[in-house]
Formats: structure tokens, C-alpha cells, sequence
């Protein structure tokens, strides 16, 4: 598909989703949606250096800032002209500003660009874990710069008040949707940008100074000139991602700018997703985020980075290729020569255990953590249990154990009257379809497991294992 067409259809799929969060009537689903758009923006924006190069970022925070500090200093401004502004140059600035929400995206942008050029010239020649210790350098030298800046507030901080509504056109759209909206298409645009890269003479550059820069170098291969279009292009995404945030949180100040969660979500939503490929970072932003928003509404948002972390960890150790790489390599050995049905519905399955395990580890976790007794919170921690068994299933089933079918079909069989109890202490219409239709995936997946081809499948791949 060419990337005009790509960029179409991905946007048009982000305006289906932008018109079904408004027939849900919850302007929470823009909140939600806004932070899981923001970090695709920030995981692929960090995939474009730290995937496609090799070179790990741990600043990725100080560049978000920068693009936030840079619509505050452009509201700052604009708020007080006449103090600021030669009375010379009063008509042109009060013909300018206040700039619009795309004019502070491209800006922020162009500086957050700017930044990540003269970094990558200072750092690049570095290598490893250098070169990482020197990206975190550069975001303490950049907070401390901003808690000294008084005119976007310091260690004070700033407020920004966003108007209640915009108008486009004919039509007046909530601050927050149109906010969602941005979001919505700066999400397409690095999207399709790190689509583009990956497929182009640059991408396979960038490929080659990850698989080896000396030998890549000894070829010809411009190495510093591609390593500096890539911290370019990430830094400056990576700052239009953080140009909304003023409007959209309301209160800016260092240590929110500089949270440690945007530098770890980057990295951990690439890592998990697959960092080779345009679309793991996207798979782990809507993975993670959506999760950690669930988190926050069930539990509690300190627990967000304890569940990236844990999760982290559980990737590098038992699949660093992260999802994309898992699924290629199940793809390679269940279906070498042609796609074939059976692979697509064990992988629907995994994909299945996989979601639910997850889902169920929080909200098992918040049910235990808020039971009024102690038979709902023994509840809680069973399906705390049973929802690792629904991720050892998806493990054992994507990497073609022998074990995994006879595991998979005991841990759903075990979930069954689970979803039963569920409805009996909760008869709401939601969890009722919800469960249900928990029921019906459940049976169907166990009788999918019980057919031949796929027990021997795994059969077979067992008995070449312990022959060889």
C-alpha cells in the first residue's frame, strides 16, 4: 500500500473512532483516548531512533517538554504583548498571535527538531550506554534550565486555561474533542512517517547502522548524517506531542513536563510492541496505554509504572523480539510456505489469553485491593492466578509448546464457572454481555483445541524437539 493511501486510510480509521466516542456521549473516552494517542505519538516518534538505529533514548521526556514549554511561552506571550513586543512590532504580533493549536504543533516541532539536531551532533559519537547516560543528561540540564525560567513559570509552574470550545467551520467542537482531534491526526502523521522510513532507502540505513555501524561505515554508509536525521525527526515529534498538553492538562510545571513516565512508556511500549517495525510501537502504546488507563479508574495511577515495569521485564526476558517478533516467529514455524486458517485462529486465541490475562491481572488486582469481605477478595486473587495461567496459555500456545494446548484448554475450563460467578454478583446488562460473550469465546476455543490439526501441530513440533 502507498503511503498517500496508507495515510487515507489511517486517518479515516481515526475519524470512525473519533465519531463512535462521540455517540458514546462520555467525554472521559477523550481523555482516555487523548493519552493513548499521545503515546503512540511518543513510543513511534522514539522507535525512529531507538528501533530503526539502535541507539537508546532516555530523554525522551526532556523533548515532550520542550514542546509543552514552548506553547507556554507562546501563551505567555500572547497573553502579555504589550509588555513584551517593541511597541514597533505591536500591529504585526497582534496580528499573529494568539497562534492556533496546529501553529503551536508545528512550532514546538521545529524547536523540539532543532534540539534533537544539536544533541545527536554532540552525543552520536557515542555509543551504548553512553551515549543513553547522555540523552538523561540532557533532560536534567533541560529541567533545570525550565525550573530557572520565570517567564514560563519556574518551579511555580503555569496555568493555561483552554477555551471551552473551537470553531471549524460551520461546526463547534468541545475543547477536549478538539483536542482528541489533533491528537488524533499527529498519531497518523508519525505513524505514517515511521512507515514511510522503515520502507525507503533511509530505513534500510537506519537498519544497518543497528545491525552493525562499524562494518556499515566501512562501506560508505553516511552513519552521522542518518543518525542525525533520526534525532531529528524523533526529537521533533516527540515535542508535537507535547505541544497540547498545556491546554489539555490545564497546569504545566516541571515535574510534570519531565515525568519519569513519558521516558519509560517510550521505551517500554516499543519494547513490547517490536521495535523493528512501524507497527509495534503502535501495538504497545494502545496495549499499554489503554491499560494504564484502566488501571487509573480501577485502582489507582500509582500503579501505572509498576505495571510497565513488570511488564517490561516479563518481555525482555521471554520474547525481546517483543509482539511483532513473537508472531513471526510462530507465523515462520506454524505456517513456513502460505498463511493458512489455523495459524490466524491460534494466533486469534493467543491475542485472546493475551488481552485477557492482562485485563484480568488488573482487575483482579482492584478487586482484591477494594473487596468488603474476605470471599471477594479471595475472589479477586483467584482470578489473579487464573489471569497468569491466561498468559502462560498465550506464551505457550504463540512459541508452539507441547504443553500449551492441555494448559490453554484447563485454564479456560477453569474460567468458566469464574464468568458465571461474575454475573451471579453483578446482573448489570454490561458485565451480563459482557461475561457472556467471555463464555461463548471460551467453549469455542476449547473445542477449537480439541481438533486434530491443531494437536498435531504441536504434537508433531514437540516429537522434532526432542529428536533433535
Amino acid at each position: 500500500m502507498r503511503s498517500p493511501v496508507f495515510f487515507a486510510v489511517t486517518l479515516l480509521t481515526g475519524l470512525a473512532g473519533f465519531g463512535a466516542a462521540l455517540s458514546v456521549g462520555n467525554d472521559y473516552v477523550f481523555y482516555a483516548g487523548y493519552v493513548v494517542l499521545q503515546f503512540i505519538v511518543l513510543a513511534t516518534a522514539w522507535n525512529i531512533l531507538g528501533g530503526y538505529c539502535g541507539y537508546v533514548n532516555f530523554g525522551s521526556a526532556a523533548f515532550f517538554a520542550v514542546g509543552a514549554y514552548s506553547t507556554v511561552a507562546l501563551h505567555k506571550l500572547a497573553a502579555s504583548i504589550e509588555r513584551y513586543v517593541p511597541d514597533v512590532l505591536l500591529p504585526v504580533a497582534n496580528l499573529i498571535l494568539p497562534l492556533s493549536l496546529p501553529s503551536l504543533v508545528v512550532i514546538a516541532g521545529i524547536v523540539a527538531g532543532i534540539i534533537g539536531l544539536g544533541t545527536g551532533y554532540l552525543t552520536l559519537r557515542l555509543r551504548g550506554a553512553f551515549f543513553a547516560i547522555a540523552t538523561l543528561a540532557l533532560a536534567v540540564v533541560l529541567q533545570t534550565l525550565v525550573l530557572n525560567w520565570s517567564f514560563v513559570g519556574g518551579a511555580r509552574g503555569a496555568y493555561i486555561i483552554a477555551p471551552q470550545s473551537v470553531a471549524i467551520g460551520s461546526f463547534e467542537l468541545r475543547y477536549i474533542h478538539y483536542l482528541s482531534l489533533t491528537m488524533i491526526v499527529l498519531a497518523v502523521v508519525a505513524v505514517t512517517v515511521a512507515r514511510l522510513i522503515e520502507r525507503s532507502r533511509l530505513g534500510y540505513g537506519f537498519a544497518t547502522i543497528r545491525d552493525d555501524e562499524i562494518a556499515a561505515e566501512a562501506c560508505g554508509v553516511p552513519t552521522l548524517r542518518l543518525k542525525l536525521i533520526a534525532t531529528t525527526i524523533s526529537g521533533a515529534l516527540m515535542g508535537m506531542a507535547g505541544a497540547p498538553f498545556p491546554y489539555y492538562i490545564g497546569y504545566v510545571d516541571p515535574a510534570t513536563a519531565f515525568s519519569l513516565s513519558y521516558g519509560v512508556n517510550s521505551i517500554a511500549m516499543p519494547m513490547i510492541g517490536g521495535t523493528t517495525s512501524w507497527i509495534g510501537p503502535l501495538i504497545g502504546a494502545v496495549l499499554l496505554g489503554t491499560l494504564q488507563q484502566i488501571a487509573t479508574v480501577t485502582i489507582s495511577s500509582a500503579v501505572n509504572l509498576l505495571i510497565v515495569g513488570i511488564l517490561l521485564i516479563g518481555f525482555v526476558i521471554m520474547a525481546p523480539s517483543g509482539i511483532v517478533g513473537l508472531y513471526g516467529d510462530f507465523l515462520r514455524t506454524a505456517a513456513p510456505s502460505k498463511l493458512n486458517a489455523r495459524a490466524v485462529n491460534i494466533l486469534l486465541l493467543v491475542s485472546y489469553c493475551f488481552v485477557v490475562g492482562l485485563g484480568g491481572v488488573v482487575f483482579g488486582l482492584a478487586a482484591a485491593m477494594g473487596a468488603k469481605n474476605s470471599v471477594l477478595a479471595g475472589l479477586g486473587m483467584f482470578e489473579i492466578v487464573l489471569s497468569l495461567a491466561y498468559l502462560a496459555s498465550a506464551y505457550g500456545l504463540s512459541k508452539l509448546d507441547g504443553w500449551s494446548p492441555l494448559f490453554t484448554t484447563v485454564t479456560l475450563a477453569i474460567s468458566i464457572p469464574l464468568s458465571f460467578a461474575y454475573i451471579w454478583l453483578d446482573s448489570s446488562t454490561q458485565n451480563v454481555v459482557i461475561h457472556a460473550c467471555v463464555l461463548v469465546i471460551d467453549v469455542a476455543a476449547i473445542w477449537y483445541l480439541q481438533r486434530a490439526d491443531v494437536n498435531g501441530l504441536y504434537r508433531s513440533l514437540a516429537e522434532q524437539r526432542v529428536t533433535s
